[in-house]
């Protein structure tokens, strides 16, 4: 007989180490107290470690469920080797301190914890995120070891087990490398932030305030997902998520008034990969970027600002057009909350300005993401609906530290990925070999690197998927030319289009899910939706105006130029403008769009007057067809 159990009585356990994990990042990362990096980050993983094994089932299927009780008692088991890791950073962190690399001998001890870290973080990937990330970290792995069998062009000279030990475990350019560094640092102090509205109700504004702004417009439901999404996706460490979060309330309401549930699945997958693109918190993606370059966060959120303003302009205007085009209803009147209730609520948002102002007032990020916090605790207690007893604030801190889960495993895989790049020199051929396929030609190098991004970040995390191609991809734009920010953004809008891009858009099939519709058609949708954000990198690489870098005359005037672009842009891909465009006008519109999102003189009037001459063809035809919507 199979003796089965479920691990529900190992929740309690789980909720004490989530809230004591909790607060030790505000004791140690809230500028309290000073902790040495190697300790804060051991201990931060290992507590990791022990809520994914106490939590999540090894299979799927037991979620919830009864399973085999050796499962869980090997769980508990590897709890206890979590355990054991974090009181080796204890004990030998003046060692590890000190550590002289390649020289100091790498010990027995060394070797089995390090192995079992190494394992243990394959492990806690492959069950938060499945299995996409898990064999990419494998598969690195597997070529640090065996490497040295492959040919010289993509080989290596051999590295011992000793030494790769060594990097992923005692060092910090493996597992405890930046990435890791970021998620228990800047990165927990954002989730604990959403954790926080989340938990208080606070965020329930985002939602209230998109109904209210588009309840007297043509497909109202829509752009209820385009505002909620932008708004919640922010501060989402997760399109997928944000898609399950949001897109419950959205995607049924845009069936109901007719959106087909292709088109609706789509707009959610579309508006929540913005929330990653966004600022001021762009996803945990962006504070690993202000890591890796040095450049800082607030230059980083700063320079992507119009980049995602035209990401959404051109979601909203497709979906606009599309209403029109089709005459769709508006927002149900019931689901439209009381103006004055609304208006109530509007210092809800009060912690996002915190924020802003004190990231923009010189404030580190971590700290501004604290300040933020503590806002909230303060003004939850202003309402009934919000207010967080002493039971609300312990579950506020849990879940920031389950929501951590995902994204800190991912940083400890990305971190073996990185480490086994510094330490066989497969980046710099992967450079080279990039580099003499595209010769001097800069877009054939954009775009081989752009279908590579892709293809590294299908089914990845966004966070691990841009540090995989901003370790590969963005020395080799910069050893082109192209500035360092320029660079990043570019492989870190590619990285994250991989989840709407077939044949493996993970976002994509997640609104699919919830739309009843097929996936990969709402795949291919979402692509057309989001074609803004396929072009704009390609555009910023040549004309830095688009991140508001240069002149001020030239950053306005491919402010402005550049979202009147995107109206045709729009207008070209829905085949409707004023009226239902023909044929040969949809190129027409595309080709004018494009010029004028292209920062130049020259481009703009060019595009300007394309445009303008097929606006005046459909004025002419709209005046001939009265009753025709507008």
């Amino acid at each position: 007989m199979k003796l089965t159990a479920n691990r529900s009585f190992l929740k309690p356990v789980a909720y004490v180490v989530g809230v004591a994990l909790a607060i030790y990042q505000i004791i140690f990362t809230g500028g309290f107290y000073v902790l040495e990096p190697p300790l804060l980050r051991g201990v931060h993983l290992a507590a990791i470690m022990i809520m994914v094994f106490l939590l999540v089932p090894p299979f799927a299927k037991y979620k919830g469920k009864e399973e085999p009780i050796i499962f869980i008692g090997i769980d508990i088991l590897l709890c206890c080797i979590a355990v054991a890791i974090g009181c080796y950073f204890y004990v030998e962190l003046e060692n590890l301190l000190n550590r002289i690399v390649y020289v100091d001998e790498v010990t027995t001890v060394d070797l089995w914890l390090g192995t079992a870290c190494i394992l243990l973080v394959l492990e806690i990937t492959r069950r938060t995120t499945g299995f996409p990330l898990f064999c990419v970290a494998v598969a690195f792995l597997l070529y640090a070891l065996f490497g040295d069998l492959l040919p010289t062009s993509i080989g290596h000279n051999g590295i011992s087990y000793d030494r790769l030990v060594e990097m992923q475990f005692l060092l910090s350019d493996g597992i405890f490398g930046t990435c890791l560094a970021t998620g228990a640092t800047m990165i927990f102090a954002f989730i604990m932030f959403g954790a926080f509205l989340e938990r208080s109700n606070m965020s329930s504004v985002f939602m209230d305030l998109a109904c209210l702004l588009t309840k007297r417009s043509k497909g109202g439901p829509a752009k209820v997902a385009i505002f909620a999404s932008a708004l919640f996706g922010t501060i989402s460490g997760s399109s997928p998520a944000n898609v399950y979060s949001t897109g419950i309330f959205t995607i049924p309401l845009m069936k109901r008034v007719g959106y087909s549930p292709s088109f609706a699945g789509a707009v959610e997958s579309v508006a929540s990969t913005g929330g990653q693109l966004m600022p001021p918190v762009m996803g945990a993606a962006a504070f690993i970027m202000a890591d890796i370059t040095g450049l800082g966060y607030v230059s980083i959120a700063t320079a992507a600002i119009l980049p995602s303003v035209l990401f959404y302009w051109a979601l909203l205007s497709m979906i606009h057009l599309e209403a029109v085009r089709k005459d769709l209803g508006y927002l149900p009147p019931e689901l439209v909350p009381d103006t004055k209730t609304v208006f109530r609520k509007l210092y809800y948002l009060a912690p996002i300005f915190i924020l802003i102002a004190a990231l923009y007032m010189g404030r580190s990020v971590i700290a501004s993401a604290f300040f933020a916090t503590a806002s909230i605790v303060v003004l939850s207690f202003f309402s009934k609906e919000t207010r967080l007893n002493f039971r609300g604030l312990c579950d506020a801190l849990f879940l920031s530290s389950k929501n951590a889960m995902m994204i800190s495993s991912c940083c400890a895989a990305a971190g073996i990925i990185v480490g086994v790049i510094t330490i066989s020199g497969v980046g710099y051929k992967f450079i080279s070999v990039i580099t003499d396929l595209a010769g001097n030609n800069l877009f054939l190098l954009m775009l081989y690197l752009a279908v590579t991004c892709i293809v590294l970040g299908m089914g990845v995390p966004t966070a691990p998927a841009y540090v995989i191609v901003a370790t590969l991809g963005a020395p080799a734009l910069m050893k082109a030319g192209v500035p360092m920010i320029s660079s990043h953004l570019f492989v870190f809008y590619f990285a994250i289009l991989s989840v709407i891009t077939p044949p493996v858009c993970v976002t994509a099939f997640a609104g699919a899910a919830i739309a009843e519709a097929h996936p990969m058609k709402t795949g291919f949708v979402s692509c057309k939706l989001g074609i803004v954000a396929f072009i704009i990198p390609f555009m910023f690489v040549y004309q830095p105006a688009l991140l508001l870098i240069g002149d001020t005359f030239d950053v306005i005037q491919a402010c402005v130029t550049s979202i009147i672009g995107v109206l045709g842009l729009a207008a070209g891909l829905q085949g409707y403008m004023l009226t239902e465009a023909k044929v040969w006008e949809r190129p027409v519109l595309l080709a004018g769009g494009l010029m004028m999102i292209y920062p130049g003189t020259y481009t703009d009037f060019i595009g300007l007057g394309v445009m303008a001459a097929v606006a005046a063809l459909h004025l002419v035809r709209k005046r001939s067809m009265p009753g025709a919507a507008v």
